[in-house]
C-alpha cells in the first residue's frame, strides 16, 4: 500500500506548484502568443474576403459596362448605317433628279434644233423653188432647157444638204 508520508505530500504541493507557475509563465503567453497568431490569421481572412468581394464587385461593374458599351457601339453603328443610308437615298435623289433635268434640257434643246433646221430647210427649200420657178418662167418652151434646169435644181439641193 501506499504510505503517505511528508515527502509525498511534498512532491504532490511541489507538482501543484509546477502546474500553476507553468500555467502562469508558460502556458497563459503561449497561449496569449497563439490567439494573436489567430488573429492575426483571421484579420488576414477578413482581408483577403473582403478584398476579393471587391475584386468581385470590380469585375461585375467592368463586365457591365463592357456590356454597355458593346450595346452602345451596336446603336451607334445602326445609327451610322440609317444615317448613311438616308444620306445614300438622298445623294440619289439628287443624281436622279440632275440626270432628269440633263435630259429634259436635252431633249428641248434638240427639240429646238430640230425647230430650226426645218426652219432653215423650209427657207432654203421655199428659195430654190422660188429660184426653179425664176428660171422655169424666164426660160419658158424649152424642153431640153426645162431638163437641164431640173437637173441644176437636184444638184444644188443635193449640195446642201
Amino acid at each position: 500500500m501506499l504510505k503517505v508520508d511528508i515527502n509525498l505530500v511534498f512532491t504532490i504541493i511541489n507538482l501543484l506548484l509546477l502546474f500553476v507557475a507553468m500555467r502562469i509563465f508558460f502556458f497563459k503567453p503561449i497561449k496569449k502568443v497563439i490567439e494573436d497568431r489567430q488573429a492575426e490569421a483571421d484579420r488576414q481572412f477578413e482581408e483577403a474576403k473582403e478584398k476579393q468581394e471587391q475584386a468581385e464587385d470590380l469585375k461585375n461593374r467592368y463586365e457591365a459596362s463592357l456590356a454597355e458599351a458593346e450595346a452602345e457601339k451596336k446603336k451607334i453603328l445602326a445609327k451610322a448605317r440609317k444615317d448613311a443610308d438616308a444620306e445614300y437615298q438622298k445623294i440619289l435623289k439628287d443624281a436622279q433628279e440632275a440626270a432628269d433635268d440633263v435630259v429634259s434640257s436635252a431633249v428641248s434643246k434638240a427639240e429646238s434644233q430640230k425647230e430650226q433646221i426645218l426652219k432653215s430647210a423650209k427657207s432654203e427649200i421655199a428659195t430654190m423653188v422660188v429660184d426653179a420657178a425664176s428660171k422655169v418662167v424666164c426660160t419658158a418652151g424649152n424642153a431640153e432647157a426645162d431638163s437641164a434646169l431640173y437637173d441644176k435644181f437636184l444638184n444644188e439641193a443635193g449640195e446642201k444638204e
